[in-house]
C-alpha cells in the first residue's frame, strides 16, 4: 500500500494521561515513516499529554492535535471529497467501536480498530491474527495494518543539553550506584514517607547514592523526608528554571543505575531512556501496561501489602527487589545489543552519551 494513498489520517483515543501518551508515540512514529505526505490528525475525547507534556517529542510526528473533540467533528472538518480518508481508532471499548464502524460503512473511509483479532478491519484474504498483548504493541500494530507493512518500533526519548547539564550536577559525580525514587502521584500510586525513609535509610547503609526528586502529584512532605534521612538528597524538578520537568526526569534516568517508583507515566518515562527500575503496581493489568523495558522487577502490592495497596507495600520487600536488580548491573539497549551490559556507573565514568546519540 503506498504511503501517499491517503490525504488524511486521523490517530484517534479517548484520553491522555502522561503513560498513555508515552506508550503512543510508538505509534506516531511508525505513521510519520509510513506515511510522510498525509496529513496525520491526533484527536481524543479528552486532555491529552501529547499537547503540552510530550509535545516537544511527539508534535512533530503529527500535523494538528485535536483534544476534546468528538470522532464524528474530526471526520466531517477533515473529509473534503480530495484523496482518501483513513481512521485509527486505538479505543478499547467494543461499544464505541462498533458505532464507529457502523457510522462509517460505505463512506470509502479506511477504518483500523482495536478490536479483538482486529475483526472489524479484518480484509478477504487476511490471515486471522491476535492483537498484541501490550497496548504500545497494539497500536503499532494498528499503523502496520494500515500501512500493509512492517515498521520499526522505537520508543525511546532524549533529554535536551540543558538537561543533561542539569542531571550531572545532581548526580555529583559519585562513583556510588545512583537509585532514584519517585513517591508522588495519584492516590493509587503514591509511596507513603514510611516507605521512602525506611528504602533510603537500608540502601543508603548498602553504600547507595540516592535521589528522591518531588514529580507532579502529591505524597510525602519534603520537609519531612529531610529531617528522617538526612542523607537523602531531595530535589523538586519543578524548581529547576529553564528545564522541563519531563526533560529533568530523562537526563536522571540516563544516569541512574536504578528507579524505585509506583507503575505509572514517571514509570514509563524511565523506560524510553531504558533505566533499571522496580515498580509497585497498585492493580493495573502489566501485561498491558508494563513499562518498555526488559529490566523491569514488578512488585504487585495485591500479593506483597496486606491491605492490597501500594503505600502499604514493606520497604523491605522493595529493598530486596533493588538489591536483586543492582547485582546484574544491566542497562535494557535493545536495539545496542554491544552496550547491553554497561552500567549507568560505567555511562558517567566514560563520558559515552555523545557515543550513544551517535550510535542511536
Amino acid at each position: 500500500m503506498p504511503s501517499g494513498r491517503y490525504e488524511t489520517i486521523i490517530l484517534y483515543s479517548r484520553n491522555d494521561a502522561f503513560g498513555d501518551g508515552l506508550i503512543r508515540i510508538p505509534a506516531l512514529r511508525a505513521a510519520r515513516t509510513a506515511f510522510p505526505d498525509s496529513f496525520i490528525v491526533y484527536g481524543t475525547t479528552r486532555s491529552s499529554s501529547l499537547e503540552h507534556s510530550l509535545n516537544r517529542h511527539a508534535g512533530h510526528l503529527v500535523d494538528a492535535i485535536n483534544v476534546r473533540t468528538p470522532l464524528a467533528r474530526l471526520i466531517a472538518g477533515h473529509r473534503n471529497g480530495k484523496g482518501r480518508l483513513a481512521v485509527v481508532d486505538f479505543r478499547i471499548s467494543a461499544r464505541w467501536l462498533l458505532q464507529a464502524s457502523a457510522s462509517l460503512l460505505g463512506r470509502g473511509i479506511a477504518y483500523e480498530a482495536n478490536f479483538p483479532a482486529f475483526a472489524l478491519s479484518w480484509r478477504l484474504g487476511q490471515r486471522p491474527e491476535a492483537r498484541p498483548g501490550h497496548n504500545a504493541w497494539r497500536y503499532h500494530r494498528l499503523i502496520e495494518r494500515l500501512a500493509g507493512k512492517r515498521l520499526p518500533f522505537d520508543h525511546r526519548l532524549e533529554p535536551g543539553p540543558a538537561a543533561r547539564a542539569a542531571a550531572r550536577g545532581l548526580a555529583h559525580g559519585k562513583h556510588a550506584p545512583l537509585i532514584i525514587i519517585a513517591a508522588h502521584g495519584s492516590a493509587s500510586k503514591r509511596m507513603s514517607a514510611d516507605q521512602v525513609a525506611a528504602i533510603a535509610d537500608g540502601l543508603i547503609a548498602d553504600g547507595a547514592d540516592l535521589l528522591y526528586v518531588k514529580t507532579p502529584g502529591d505524597g510525602p512532605d519534603m520537609a519531612e523526608l529531610a529531617q528522617r534521612v538526612p542523607k537523602l538528597r531531595l530535589v523538586d524538578s519543578a524548581a529547576i528554571e529553564g528545564v522541563d520537568i519531563g526533560d529533568i526526569l530523562l537526563a536522571l534516568g540516563e544516569f541512574a543505575d536504578l528507579y524505585i517508583g509506583a507503575e505509572g507515566g514517571t514509570a514509563h518515562l524511565m523506560a524510553t531512556v531504558m533505566t533499571p527500575m522496580v515498580i509497585l503496581s497498585g492493580g493495573a493489568n502489566m501485561a498491558r501496561w508494563r513499562p518498555l523495558s526488559n529490566c523491569v522487577d514488578v512488585i504487585e502490592s495485591r500479593l506483597a501489602s496486606p491491605t492490597g495497596l501500594v503505600a502499604n507495600v514493606p520497604a523491605s520487600t522493595i529493598i530486596e527487589a533493588a538489591q536483586r536488580m543492582l547485582a546484574t548491573r544491566h542497562r535494557d539497549h535493545p536495539h545496542l545489543p554491544y552496550l547491553a551490559g554497561l552500567s549507568a556507573q560505567q555511562f558517567r565514568d566514560n563520558d559515552m552519551h555523545d557515543d550513544l546519540k551517535r550510535a542511536v
